[in-house]
């Protein structure tokens, strides 16, 4: 636990530099993701109110949540306000401060709150926490290590199974039983598939869907541990009788996965990520049937950035972590998509999901 609160603070620590560097005199949030990011401690929406200074990190939030901050208090410094008037306290704040330059990122606050504050004299800055999510700290890492080895595990037990009978929907409590009592903390997604219904790239699993005897199946599966994601997808042909043209397709998205991962290290843009992978389901014949991104970051969201897609230029760096997902599906039939969560490296990556 140390650890973890020693890491936050360092995060903190960092933003008040780059704040410094800026030139700007403070950073306002209510977005509980970086709340999460910088605290270490898991809030909900309209519960605090950060404002961070290149001197002072303060939480300004109801007495009710106060005691749930102690654990930060040696680098965010709670204080407490009337119920309903944290964000009036937090203007109020800025004005005893005499803070003149201090903006709020507007993509992670509501449009009211974003012209309260827009009226009070504040800016706007885009995604300044975002820049700094997009490498991972050491604490950051081994959540989404866990995570991914809980999926992993989850998948090991539940597919023995994913036998003729069952339901799409069964499979889907299955695994999130599986990753349950594994840790997880919750199931932000969780998509089984069977048959046509695997060329849907965002399935909702039904009640009523039974796995037939000789099928596609495509599960889409992550949990979240300590607040951090994983993310993994699996195809595959339930039967003995794999149609040639599904193992051809499956091999084609095997080898657009395979050089997506050779691609990965510090240093290549997402762009380029999204070109090696593109470039073998083009070769191959398929291109307008590759609809999506070649894959995206993970961290506190499943989707997050960078988001590895055609032009893209981000540019990856060391300890980014970021998940390779390349498909090819045919409407009405089934759809194949291979997915797994890397550790970006200076010279290479680090394969998460496995064992």
């Amino acid at each position: 636990m140390k650890g973890i609160r020693n890491l936050a603070a360092q995060r903190m620590a960092d933003l008040r530099k780059t704040l410094k560097k800026g030139g700007l005199e403070g950073y306002l949030t209510a977005s509980p993701l970086e709340q999460l990011y910088l605290s270490g401690i898991e809030l909900f929406d309209a519960e605090a109110i950060f404002l961070i200074t290149p001197r002072q990190g303060y939480c300004l939030t109801k007495r009710l949540i106060a005691s749930k901050m102690t654990p930060s208090s040696a680098f965010l410094k709670t204080e407490t306000l009337p119920y309903g008037g944290i964000l009036e306290g937090a203007l109020e704040k800025i004005k005893k401060l005499g803070l003149k330059r201090v903006v709020f990122d507007p993509a992670l606050i509501d449009l009211e709150r974003g012209e309260s504050l827009q009226r009070a004299g504040l800016c706007r800055t885009a995604s300044l926490i975002g820049e700094m999510r997009m490498a991972k700290y050491p604490d950051e890492i081994n959540k989404i290590r866990k995570a991914c080895q809980i999926a992993w595990h989850a998948f090991e037990e539940v597919k023995p199974h994913i036998k003729t009978g069952v339901t799409e929907e069964e499979v889907r409590i299955l695994m999130a039983l599986a990753m349950y009592k594994r840790g997880a903390g919750s199931i932000p997604f969780n998509i089984v598939c069977f048959g046509a219904n695997t060329a849907d790239a965002h399935h909702t699993p039904s009640k009523t869907r039974k796995l037939k005897a000789e099928e596609a199946v495509l599960m889409d599966f992550g949990c979240c541990y300590e607040g951090y994601v994983s993310d993994m997808t699996r195809s595959w042909w339930h039967g003995k009788k794999e149609p040639v043209e599904y193992k051809k397709i499956w091999n084609i998205v095997n080898k657009a996965r395979q050089a997506g991962i050779r691609t990965l290290r510090a240093g290549v843009s997402a762009g380029a990520v999204d070109a090696a992978v593109r470039n073998v389901i083009e070769q191959a014949g398929y291109a307008e049937r590759f609809f999506h991104t070649a894959g995206h970051g993970i961290g506190l969201q499943e989707h997050d950035r960078p988001i590895l897609r055609a032009g893209g230029s981000d540019v990856l760096e060391e300890n980014y972590v970021v998940a390779i997902e390349p498909g090819i599906y045919f409407d009405g039939r089934w759809g194949i998509r291979l997915e797994d969560s890397f550790l970006v490296t200076q010279n290479g990556s680090k394969k998460l999901t496995q064992k």
